[in-house]
């Protein structure tokens, strides 16, 4: 029973630290209350396939979840999930949503304030072997960095951004046929819920799409036609 219990603390991101008994009330509690929002035909719709048109690859840290792009994730978004936003620990999974679900857009979503990216710009070989073995991945999106003398917090979100950047790179390599078949986007961004674009806290900026890193050139892409100018300036930046 406590193996169970652990395991699905782990899956709600619970600490053991906490009133276990209190959490697990609560768990059912907010079960509840979405079972009596979402009558039966709510699951009809999805209960024998899944129709995703998102593949997100996002950070597995707290702070960060579907409902910042979703008000309703459910059935929208193939959400895949690890330290750093990495798709080389995950590949599996991300091949699933891309090249079995058929998703239009694969989402690489880092977020400012990253654990992952700020372990690895130190030094963290006491953490327990299979965190370094994560964390050792990113040693090549943030090598150049490492040793610039520049302010932490500005390091810390260039190397979020150089992070997010090289997920984007390692996705072109391997999707670049669906890339230039006009059947899959890849996008590149960073959730701002510090508010070090200047956005306002909680804006997803977009930093690259397709590989294309310039704010300038990002704007007048087709895919952001529907925005307004004043929106693009918002979330079309970059910290350089």
């Amino acid at each position: 029973m406590r193996k169970i219990l652990i395991v699905l603390l782990t899956i709600f991101g619970i600490s053991l630290a906490k009133d276990v008994p209190s959490i697990i009330e609560e768990i059912v509690k907010y079960d509840k209350s979405f079972i009596k929002q979402h009558p039966k035909s709510y699951f009809e719709n999805f209960k024998n396939k899944q129709k995703p048109y998102i593949t997100l690859v996002s950070c597995s840290d707290a702070r960060v979840h579907m409902n910042v792009l979703e008000k309703n994730p459910i059935n929208k978004i193939f959400a895949i999930r690890n330290i750093g936003n990495q798709l080389l620990t995950s590949f599996g999974s991300v091949d699933y949503g891309v090249l079995h679900l058929h998703t239009p857009v694969l989402l690489i979503l880092g977020h400012s304030h990253c654990g992952a990216v700020k372990a690895a710009l130190g030094n963290y070989e006491e953490e327990p072997f299979d965190i370094i073995r994560e964390l050792d991945h990113l040693f090549i999106p943030l090598a150049n960095l490492k040793n610039q003398k520049l302010d932490f917090e500005k390091k810390w979100i260039k190397g979020v951004q150089a992070n997010v950047d090289y997920q984007v790179e390692l996705a072109l390599r391997k999707y670049k046929n669906l890339v230039n078949e006009r059947k899959l986007t890849i996008i590149g961004a960073v959730d701002d819920f510090v508010n070090l674009y200047n956005s306002g806290e909680g804006r997803i900026i977009i930093i690259n799409v397709n590989g294309e890193t310039n704010p300038a050139k990002l704007k007048k892409l087709p895919i952001f036609d529907n925005l307004p100018e004043r929106e693009k300036d918002l979330i079309i930046k970059r910290i350089n």
